[in-house]
């Protein structure tokens, strides 16, 4: 069995602080298939997820940010 890693960048348009961006990464990192999450602090409004996609799908994980009251949209990678 092959698992393909996909990496999609999500563009989040509220500014989030450090404590939040944590909370909203570890809810995504509790879905099935993600494998990793993360922002950098430069930039904290773009969220870097690696998926297996064979699992998981983008549209799997952006819930996390409409449950958080949060506007978002994938710009990809």
């Amino acid at each position: 069995m092959h698992d393909e890693i996909a990496n999609v960048m999500v563009h989040v348009n509220e500014k989030l602080d450090e404590r939040a961006l944590h909370a909203l990464e570890d809810g995504i990192r509790k879905n099935s298939g993600v494998v990793s999450v993360g922002h950098h602090p430069k930039h904290p409004q773009l969220v870097l997820v690696a998926y297996d996609s064979a699992v998981a799908r983008s549209s799997s994980f952006m819930h996390q940010f409409r449950d958080r009251g949060l506007h978002a949209q994938l710009v990809g990678l």
